[in-house]
């Protein structure tokens, strides 16, 4: 026996939706059909929960990427006042000491630098007691804080994003079972009541291929 094509996790949720109005308004405009229409009565709700959990993890990673880029730009900036005031402290004299131990590259290299870096050496910073630190530790430590979070939670949001990809399997794989459930239903309806073979076919969509695969696929055969 026939099946209804599988249901794919790459199917586009609006195509799903569009697949589960085909059939359910197949069966309510087929009187040998409409007392099977409960048997789809789950199936929107189904791409419904999907569809609030892509929606809930895209919100979540704009988020999360708002707040890392915020974060990272303001704790460029106050790295950079914070350099230009200790240069002018040391005499201008980047081989010292006092500055190497905050800055072993220039403010504009080590701003530059992977955001985890540079988040761990600046909340390093602050065992010192350097009195220019000690005067921008007020605009330093909060950003350095906020960056921090931020990329903790954007490991968070990937997880968050597989549970997802998750989900999509799953609708797949449950709507694939319905669907295939649904058919036998119908078939055996269509056998009872003396209907055509390919009766219980009408009530899934089909996909038509283009003409150039129809033509390869044929040249194929040959």
């Amino acid at each position: 026996m026939s099946h209804p094509r599988k249901v794919l996790p790459t199917l586009l949720l609006d195509d799903a939706e569009a697949e589960v109005f085909f059939t359910r308004s197949g069966l309510k405009a087929d009187p040998d059909a409409q007392d099977l229409l409960p048997l789809t009565d789950g199936w929107l709700a189904m791409i419904d929960l999907v569809r609030t959990k892509e929606r809930s993890a895209r919100e979540a990673q704009a988020d999360v990427d708002a707040a890392r880029v915020v974060a990272n730009t303001r704790l460029d900036r106050a790295c950079q006042r914070f350099g230009d005031e200790l240069f002018l402290a040391v005499g201008k004299e980047r081989g010292v000491a006092r500055w190497t131990q905050f800055f072993p590259v220039p403010v504009s290299k080590f701003i530059r630098q992977a955001l985890p870096r540079q988040v761990a050496r600046v909340l390093g910073w602050f065992e010192s007691t350097d009195p220019v630190l000690d005067k921008h530790r007020g605009d330093l430590e909060p950003w350095a804080l906020a960056a921090d979070v931020a990329l903790k939670r954007t490991t968070a949001v990937a997880t968050v994003r597989g549970e997802t990809r998750i989900s999509r399997e799953k609708l797949a794989a449950d709507l694939t079972r319905e669907r295939d459930g649904l058919h036998d239903a119908l078939t055996a309806r269509g056998r009872e009541r003396g209907l055509s073979r390919n009766w219980a076919d009408q009530f899934f969509r089909k996909v038509r291929r283009a003409k150039g695969a129809e033509e390869a696929a044929a040249g194929a055969g040959q």
